[in-house]
């Protein structure tokens, strides 16, 4: 039933996802991981699984700079050091239009923290998304950004960060390159103006633990659209306690289901 799916965006950077649709099935949910993750984490394969039980197709994917086709292999903690929010949307861009192309499916996103922006992205482009499921996203990149350099290099740290072209960020799993050219695309950008051109059904699922993503950037998307954020009590961004990932993983699924079935 899975199928191995590589082709080119409109840029001409490869993507790569497996694509499984149970019989009968009437639409797919396209997974876009963090960044350094992968479509071969754990949390993807369980949703493959569990939704394609319930007769829902599921398509995870690497995104520009992610997975094997870029030379990272296994479930992540890699990524190409001249991504772009840009270049990830068109990832995502030619994956929906790949689907659209085989059948006329129902599609849904669903998204966790980079991928959760690059969902809203696309969500707030695309009338014909049906269902946004979005988990511990980042909604206000550039503020996100702009924190965290500050944080890590000090106030002169995006100055230097222009002056070298190139970061080195290292916190925890993370140890990767980035060129400004990263921080110069997201100016591009105003997220939560934007988003408020999202018309499908959507769900926010934050933990309010998650010192990585704060819940507040939730929370700013949360008034933008009129929705509640589902908070999940205690939990980080990993959602570490089974309870908590058992938690996160329910109110995804019920919400996917009610939409796409």
């Amino acid at each position: 039933m899975a199928e191995n799916i590589d082709i080119l965006d409109s840029m001409d950077n490869k993507v790569s996802g497996i694509l499984s649709v149970p019989e009968g099935a009437s639409s797919v949910v396209v997974m876009s991981h963090g960044l350094t993750s992968s479509k071969n984490s754990e949390l993807y394969k369980q949703f493959q699984s569990e939704l394609n039980d319930g007769r829902i197709g599921t398509l995870r994917y690497d995104y520009y700079g992610h997975g094997p086709a870029y030379g990272f292999s296994g479930t992540g903690h890699g990524v190409k050091d001249d991504i772009t929010l840009s270049k990830a949307v068109e990832s995502l861009r030619a994956m929906v239009r790949h689907i659209r192309e085989r059948e006329d499916y129902k599609i849904g996103l669903l998204g966790a923290s980079f991928g959760g922006l690059i969902s809203l992205v696309f969500a707030s482009q695309d009338q014909n998304i049906k269902a946004l499921a979005l988990k511990s996203p980042v909604t206000e990149p550039i503020e996100f950004w702009r924190e965290r350099i500050r944080k890590k290099f000090g106030k002169d740290g995006l100055n230097q960060w222009e002056a070298n072209g190139t970061m080195h960020y290292k916190d925890r799993v993370e140890d990767y390159d980035l060129k400004y050219g990263f921080w110069e695309d997201l100016q591009g950008y105003d997220t939560l103006r934007d988003a408020r051109n999202i018309s499908c059904p959507t769900l926010i699922v934050h933990g309010d633990s998650d010192t990585y993503v704060p819940i507040s950037q939730s929370f700013a998307l949360a008034r933008v659209l009129g929705k509640d954020v589902k908070i999940v009590k205690g939990a980080d961004h990993d959602y570490s306690e089974p309870g908590q990932y058992s938690e996160m993983k329910k109110l995804i699924k019920d919400f996917i289901f009610e939409c796409l079935k």
